[in-house]
């Protein structure tokens, strides 16, 4: 029996609460496991909300490496390509290419993907200037791309480049009033006007804005209360905006979570104003939660998909009118068949990647 086709995927972490490794972690549980097999090579680690144990179960490795030596870290990278002969190495990050791909490429991986998951290579001008050198500097030796959409794709590649969506599991997100009934008692949010968020606290979220914007929701829907699922470096400075307009029994910091599917179940309007987004996967998530949606047009078009109203961000009044017409509540249904018609069935993707990476191996 041969064995499968083992895939090194490179992420930023393998903690919960890193989006680009939840996408990739939602291919390993679909993919044929005696066909493809994924592991895992990541620079930042939370013992607390780290997946290890689900990577394993699933059959794959991970190597976390520290970058702070160059020279250890070449090291170690190489005895792990020589010791697992990839047929591929798949970077989700940008930062790094110039210490890892012409390792790969020295130690006869043939196959060094690229993929492109935001429209922006950083939220400050320093970071962004270092991720376009690092990746720039090694750009002959990428041999695919791969974005999350079209806006994403352009923006890293400007062109030749095929897009593989990041799936959802859509019925685990389906509208349930039953589970909206319990969530919302368990949150002590019944009788609330409850405005959600599902994101990273860091500036491209835009979490000030939104700040800002539910204190003026308030003065016209004194129930109103905001609930922000996620961490992030900002939480301190959001907390203290939180503090100075004298909200903090107004919004709720809910953390990591692992029930984010339930927790869009207990919202009655999902706000989602990013600076930028490659996709905006918890925007299709809330959508596939059968909620209305008021999103940035910043967004791809692929994230806008039923029940959503695009704004602009440099005019807030219309966000705050917008927001205002849901306050006498909105009838929710199930939108598996939108969402579906999209091409966000993580069935069908994790299908798509492994035939991709099936055509490699070949």
């Amino acid at each position: 029996m041969n064995k499968p086709i083992r895939v090194l995927q490179i992420v930023p972490s393998i903690n919960q609460t890193s989006g680009v490794f939840n996408v990739v972690l939602n291919w390993h549980k679909y993919i044929d496991p005696t066909r493809i097999q994924f592991d895992y090579l990541y620079f930042a680690q939370d013992a607390a909300i780290s997946q290890e144990q689900e990577i394993v179960k699933r059959g794959g490795k991970c190597f976390y490496l520290s970058y702070q030596n160059p020279i250890r870290f070449i090291s170690s990278l190489s005895t792990i390509l020589k010791e697992n002969r990839y047929c591929a190495i798949h970077s989700h990050i940008l930062q790094l290419p110039m210490l890892i791909f012409p390792v790969a490429k020295s130690c006869g991986v043939k196959n060094i993907i690229q993929h492109a998951h935001s429209s922006k290579l950083s939220d400050t001008k320093i970071k962004a200037i270092r991720n376009y050198l690092m990746l720039h500097s090694v750009w002959p030796l990428i041999t695919k791309r791969l974005a999350c959409s079209e806006k994403a794709g352009k923006f890293l590649f400007r062109n030749k480049f095929e897009i593989i969506k990041n799936g959802i599991e859509i019925e685990k997100f389906s509208y349930s009033p039953e589970v909206r009934l319990a969530k919302r008692k368990e949150l002590g949010l019944d009788n609330a006007f409850v405005i959600g968020h599902v994101g990273h606290l860091s500036p491209e979220k835009n979490h000030v804005f939104l700040l800002h914007l539910f204190s003026k929701i308030l003065v016209k829907i004194p129930s109103a209360k905001l609930v922000l699922v996620g961490n992030g470096y900002l939480e301190s400075k959001l907390k203290t905006i939180v503090k100075r307009k004298n909200l903090p029994n107004k919004v709720l910091f809910l953390g990591a979570r692992n029930d984010v599917s339930t927790l869009l179940q207990a919202f009655d309007l999902f706000i989602f104003p990013s600076l930028f987004e490659g996709l905006g996967i918890a925007a299709i998530e809330a959508q596939a939660a059968g909620l209305p949606c008021l999103l940035a047009d910043t967004l791809p078009a692929e994230a806008c998909i039923c029940n959503y109203k695009m704004l602009s961000l440099e005019k807030p009044d219309e966000w705050l009118a917008a927001a205002l017409t849901f306050a006498n509540g909105f009838e929710r249904k199930d939108t598996t068949l939108p969402i579906n018609a999209k091409g966000f069935s993580v069935q069908d993707v994790a299908a798509q990647i492994q035939n991709y990476y099936l055509q490699l191996g070949n």
